[in-house]
């Protein structure tokens, strides 16, 4: 009994790191019409403004995993939360765009390290509970994104003050991880198996951070270039620039093609986003009966159908369902990578999870740039239909992964048994 209570509140204090991660980011989406009206920016200017914060994500990609490994998951997240909490707060406030580039910079910087030290912790939370949880944490910092912007957007609606926003977006950022995230990993050395945990019982706590010490001076490079890391890392790439063509062409899409006004042309992220919260919510109860094989293998097929769907036949209905199916898809297939990254026995699951995210994450920032460019070269749906290869060549990619695992790491793939 002690002990299902200790993993329901590790758990518990995953979920609301994951929440968080996805409210901050969200909660400042409203301000930014605010701030591009207080500097009197146009578009290309509040591109690069907005720059400031992709640039600190992508630096703080793969220092997440160094900051985890010196300090653990809860250390880290605490002073991440605590960062972009202060940066929520005094953003309304400042007056020169060289001090808001700065604080962007600095807010991207820790908005990701939370996201990605709380998947580490998650990761780390499924060895430990042997447990699938990843999914529904996945789903709740959607969730979390949906309250952060909707709170926002109403708040200043109301006509409360931006300054005020701020403060509530910070407050509520302080409070959670206070009180929901005292029970997140003080380490990240943690056994990935049975025997490495035998091993470290008679070894002792001292013994195994000085293997930790050795084998991080000795062969850190080579976790980070583990072929098969890299091979998921390109995987997620492509999975995240697949949610990115949803993020910023699909209404693009509706629009030029299927002739739906502007101001409904959102409709089509709306379906994507809403089948793949639900589904990622879900998640977890399917891979448990299913096994991740099988979710993935079936998630990137829906995507490929998806596409073809709503390319293929001329209609705004069918375009809409395309777009659920895509979402539908797209809802597990990431999260059951990290997972199944994060078992790789010969690589530290901190560093693991920290090079998947941050080649997926490269996807989000250039695969629309890209899709765009491509767009314009042999048309959207055209360039729809090369993504639906591309997610193709991920169920192909999954099948040779999957007999890798099948024989090497069993654990990793199954369905109820695990």
């Amino acid at each position: 009994m002690a002990r299902s209570l200790e993993e329901r509140r590790m758990i518990f204090s995953n979920r609301v790191s994951f929440w968080l991660a996805g409210f901050c980011l969200a909660a400042w989406a409203p301000m930014i019409p605010y701030v591009k009206d207080r500097f009197a920016l146009d578009e290309h200017d509040l591109g690069l403004l907005l720059l400031c914060v992709g640039i600190g994500s992508f630096i703080s990609m793969p220092t997440s995993g160094y900051l985890s490994s010196r300090f653990g998951c809860r250390l880290p997240i605490y002073a991440a939360a605590f960062v972009v909490a202060a940066c929520l707060v005094g953003i309304p406030w400042i007056t020169d765009i060289n001090v808001l580039r700065v604080v962007l910079f600095v807010m991207g910087i820790a908005a990701v390290a939370l996201d990605v030290i709380s998947n580490i912790n998650a990761a780390l939370a499924e060895q430990v509970s042997k447990r699938n949880i990843m999914s529904g944490l996945h789903g709740l910092y959607s969730v979390g994104g949906f309250c952060g912007a909707l709170s926002v957007t109403f708040l200043l609606s109301i006509n409360l003050p931006l300054g005020w926003t701020g403060v509530y977006a910070a407050v509520l950022l302080v409070a959670g991880i206070l009180l929901g995230g005292r029970y997140l990993f003080t380490t990240v050395h943690i056994p990935k198996d049975d025997s490495e945990a035998t091993e470290d019982s008679a070894d002792g706590a001292a013994a195994g951070q000085g293997a930790a010490s050795t084998e991080a001076k000795g062969s850190v490079l080579r976790h980070y270039f583990h072929p098969m890391v890299l091979f998921m890392g390109v995987m997620c790439f492509i999975m995240f620039m697949t949610e990115g063509s949803i993020l910023d062409w699909s209404g693009v899409f509706l629009h030029s093609e299927r002739g739906v006004s502007l101001e409904h042309a959102g409709y089509g992220y709306a379906a994507f986003a809403i089948a793949m919260t639900v589904c990622r919510l879900l998640g977890d109860r399917v891979v448990t009966t299913f096994g991740r094989s099988k979710v993935i293998i079936i998630g990137t097929l829906c995507i490929v159908c998806g596409f073809t769907l709503a390319v293929m036949v001329p209609s705004l209905i069918t375009a809409l369902l395309g777009f659920v199916l895509i979402g539908i898809g797209a809802s597990n297939v990431v999260p059951q990578l990290v997972s199944i990254c994060a078992k790789i026995p010969e690589v530290p699951t901190h560093i693991s999870v920290t090079v998947v995210n941050a080649i997926g994450f490269t996807g989000v920032l250039i695969g629309p740039a890209l899709i765009g460019f491509l767009a314009h070269a042999i048309t959207l749906p055209k360039t729809y239909l090369v993504q639906a290869f591309l997610v193709f060549c991920v169920t192909v990619m999954s099948i040779m992964l999957m007999r890798v695992l099948k024989k090497k790491l069993p654990d990793a793939i199954g369905g109820k048994k695990h």
